[in-house]
């Protein structure tokens, strides 16, 4: 049954964080006050956009004046890994819950001890099957987000994603739908397919969206990222040809043609989703869409859909069942609406009317909610020792030795309650200790991956057939701002920081040279390798080239480079960074083929690592 409370709603989407206060009204809501954020960011800002959000977050909780309440948080659809599948007959809700976390193991391309997830029954197949939708994030990440809300002075009450949301306030609002119909949520890095059929649910996301259409523009107009994206909000629209664009300005005309190309994409990829469906779901082909988000409010959008698919296209409006309050600006709303989907679909979650009920816990709301399952108990045994105390007093009122008796008759559940006080302590103590010791175990397993993943990031952003690595050192304590790189003309390195020697009490790693250093830790690599030498050219012009794919691959600021690149300092200091021998120097040693020059290049680390064999856990 439905429990209509005041909600607070946040979606933290791609180019946006938006939060709306809903309060009840009969039998539905009220949209009391809402407020937007945009989050333009250029691509290579990436790494910078938790500070954006955070930022966002405040200003937001001052404009609605909810600091302090708790908030239903709804995540961009990008960052969660949905999958649908498929499990035999269960008896129980235990068996289904177990079954789902073997699956998740199977489907999720991630550590299940580094995720978080949730699932939704969406009802059996004909062979008798149960359909399960399930849905997966990164801890890290959610806590991350988590941490951006909790530090602005909200609490949070549950995480949803903004498909599942957004299908919530579909059904809300559009109860009575028959036929099978696709709702498009054309959103800044996704759009995101949803088709709804009876009781049936299916969901593909495709990356031609928003922010492909501001790129289409920038690369045609020869403009920045924010440019583009500036010129399509103020004057884009979508071209329909035949002349519809004749009576335009030149400039405009033009970008609506790019704008057209562009949705050209978006709609051969949500023609492709509907033949997979058909296909593979054994669903039926839609006979009407609607579409929502940022995109949808380019002009003429529905139009040109409507003619590239042959179906009607209709505007998603989420609060058609909800009153406005009369402190909403009601003309900005008209636009806004487009995008507010998610956050009507975490109201109607919170009042227990949706049809999808996913709450993705961060840590820190897992461990609360925990903590607040012990309360009852020790209520109930501090409700005994209240009664206790009680019957005391009333029994002394009417008799001393009577009174006396009760008295030592009720001090034993006081004691109990002690005795559990005292229990409850020393177990509180033995989790404390034991989570350290899964910290130190966990810090441990993400160590025995780290020079794996060092390596693959080295190998994706240095592909190339003239470019190929040949070794891999690790440098301890080496600090490359204070040292040049020293390599011996025979090609002998003078940098290696680390010495694998055999000794009588087995194979031991240690550090040579450093004083000082209780435990050593790698701060850096050596990477060292070929250069294909194109004619006339020099070292200088093979140094610039390193130069350049550091500067443009390795950045610090990148937020997934495992380096601690900053391009201004290894333009200042190349030569600490990269040395390049010629083939031509180092013939008497027979060491670089003529076809290249052979490189060095340190490459420090964002974060330093344990020397191996240097560091044990504490038992």
């Amino acid at each position: 049954m439905a429990e209509y409370k005041t909600t607070v709603a946040l979606e933290i989407g791609a180019q946006s964080v938006t939060m709306a206060v809903f309060t009840p009204s009969g039998k539905g809501f009220t949209l009391s006050r809402y407020a937007r954020k945009d989050i333009l960011l250029d691509p290579v800002e990436e790494g910078m956009r938790i500070d954006y959000v955070s930022h966002a977050i405040g200003e937001l909780v001052k404009e609605l004046k909810v600091h302090g309440k708790d908030v239903r948080d709804v995540v961009s659809g990008q960052k969660v890994v949905m999958r649908f599948i498929k499990l035999p007959a269960l008896d129980t809700v235990d068996d289904l819950a177990e079954q789902v976390g073997f699956e998740a193991q199977q489907h999720i391309p991630f550590p299940l001890e580094d995720i978080v997830y949730d699932y939704q029954q969406l009802g059996h197949a004909e062979d008798g099957e149960q359909e399960v939708l399930l849905l997966a994030i990164k801890k890290a990440e959610l806590d991350d987000l988590n941490g951006q809300v909790e530090a602005n002075g909200l609490k949070t009450r549950s995480v949803d994603c903004s498909i599942t949301s957004l299908y919530n306030a579909f059904r809300v609002n559009y109860p009575d739908t028959e036929e099978t119909v696709m709702l498009l949520d054309i959103g800044a890095k996704t759009t995101d397919i949803l088709f709804v059929e009876g009781e049936r649910f299916f969901t593909r996301s495709v990356t031609a969206a928003g922010s492909f259409v501001t790129n289409a523009i920038a690369r045609e107009l020869n403009v920045s990222f924010r440019e583009a994206e500036q010129l399509k909000i103020e004057q884009g629209l979508v071209s329909l040809g035949n002349g519809h664009t004749e009576d335009l300005p030149e400039q405009q005309a033009s970008l609506a043609a790019v704008i057209r190309t562009a949705m050209n994409r978006l709609s051969s990829e949500v023609q492709r989703t509907i033949n997979h469906y058909r296909a593979q779901y054994k669903g039926n082909a839609p006979t009407k869409a609607y579409i929502c988000g940022g995109g949808a409010k380019l002009a003429y959008a529905a139009e040109f859909l409507q003619s590239a698919l042959d179906i009607p296209v209709e505007i998603f409006n989420p609060l058609q069942v909800f009153n406005v309050g009369s402190k909403v600006d009601v003309d900005a709303l008209e636009t806004d609406a487009l995008c507010m989907g998610p956050l009507v679909g975490a109201a109607v979650t919170g009042a227990k009317a949706g049809v999808f009920d996913i709450d993705l816990v961060p840590t820190s709301v897992g461990k609360e909610r925990a903590e607040l399952k012990l309360i009852p108990k020790v209520v109930a045994a501090g409700v005994v020792a209240l009664l206790g105390a009680g019957f005391m007093a009333y029994t002394a009122h009417k008799e001393a030795t009577l009174a006396q008796n009760e008295l030592q008759r009720a001090a034993a559940p006081v004691s109990q309650l002690d005795n559990i006080h005292e229990s409850m302590e020393k177990n509180r103590g033995k989790y404390d200790r034991a989570l350290k010791e899964v910290e130190t175990y966990s810090q441990l397993f993400e160590r025995r991956y780290a020079y794996a993943d060092i390596l693959a990031q080295l190998a994706e952003k240095t592909s190339s057939p003239s470019f190929w690595m040949t070794d891999f050192d690790a440098l301890v304590s080496y600090d490359p701002v204070n040292t040049p790189l020293n390599v011996g003309a025979d090609g002998t390195d003078r940098h290696l920081l680390l010495d694998t020697r055999e000794t009588r009490t087995g194979s031991m790693v240690r550090a040579v040279d450093i004083e000082g250093v209780k435990v050593p830790t790698v701060t850096a690599v050596l990477v060292s390798g070929y250069f294909y030498k194109k004619s006339k050219e020099d070292q200088g012009k093979q140094l610039q080239r390193l130069n350049e794919l550091v500067s443009t691959k390795f950045d610090e600021r990148s937020a997934d480079s495992l380096f601690s690149f900053q391009s201004s300092s290894v333009r200042s200091t190349g030569g600490h960074y990269f040395v390049v021998q010629d083939a031509e120097k180092s013939k008497g040693h027979n060491l670089i083929p003529e076809y290249a020059d052979k490189f060095y290049m340190v490459m420090p680390l964002k974060k330093p690592l344990a020397v191996p064999g240097q560091e044990t856990p504490k038992k």
